[in-house]
């Protein structure tokens, strides 16, 4: 797997008190905060991006950040990549092609999704990685992976691959905390994948172990911290730890079901 660069928006003066020459500088970000719709995404993204770099899923980094002017608001920012070096198919685009799909359209497969030509050749290029991909958004209860990701196309060796946003996962899958954790106690969700009946049964299982591998400590320190986190609290964080202990109970029933 290629190495994600992030983009250097500008470079300033030397660092006074280093002893290696850094100097300081600016990175271009996404600046994300709970919201109405989303009372969570902050915690969830943190969260989700701690997992996932547990795990070898390849996603954008991101980190928790505050602005001065607003000292008691925690936000999530998500460093954004440099792609000028590279051709990057970006799914998040909207498709203006029109639909057509192939004629052998695997069965299950959705014929309504955007970009479905460039998703079966994405496909091709990085199963592993979407097998990857797929597993871990259906135990974080992310159903908003479509058109979440960008990747290399037009290579002939694999290049780059990379998911984006989960910020609609976790205790933000749904509008309110409460009606998260109900959802994520429902073994039938999420309930689609854009990359579903198109996934390899020997990575899928490869992360469904490694799911099911990760200690206790290791979970425990992806998920609770000693402080509320924007609207999640320390109580909400310990239920948050122990519904993912119970979805990786069923994780492969779910996954067979989308083989």
């Amino acid at each position: 797997m290629s190495l994600l660069n992030y983009k250097i928006l500008e470079v300033f003066e030397p660092n006074p008190s280093s002893t290696t020459d850094s100097r300081q500088g600016s990175l271009s970000v996404l600046i994300k905060s709970d919201h109405e719709v989303a009372q969570a995404q902050v915690y969830s993204e943190i969260v989700a991006n701690r997992l996932a770099n547990v795990l070898g899923i390849p996603v954008a980094l991101g980190v928790p950040a505050k602005h001065h002017s607003t000292q008691d608001t925690i936000n999530f920012v998500s460093l954004m990549a440099y792609e000028e070096d590279r051709k990057i198919f970006d799914f998040t685009a909207l498709d203006n092609k029109g639909r057509q799909p192939p004629s052998r359209l695997k069965k299950g497969v959705s014929s309504e999704l955007d970009h479905l030509q460039e998703l079966l050749k994405l496909i091709k290029i990085f199963p592993k990685q979407i097998s990857y991909i797929t597993v871990f958004d259906y135990w974080i209860g992310n159903q908003d992976r479509p058109l979440n990701f960008k990747a290399e196309l037009n290579k002939d060796e694999r290049g780059l691959i990379f998911a984006l946003d989960q910020g609609s996962s976790l205790l933000s899958c749904k509008s309110t905390i409460d009606a998260s954790f109900e959802a994520l106690k429902n073994k039938g969700f999420p309930n689609t994948h854009p990359f579903q009946k198109l996934l390899s049964p020997i990575f899928v299982g490869e992360m469904i172990e490694r799911i099911n591998g990760i200690p206790d400590w290791t979970l425990e320190s992806a998920t609770i911290f000693d402080e509320n986190i924007g609207n999640v609290t320390v109580a909400d964080q310990y239920s948050l730890f122990n519904s993912l202990k119970y979805r990786r109970k069923f994780l492969r029933e779910q996954i067979i079901g989308i083989l």
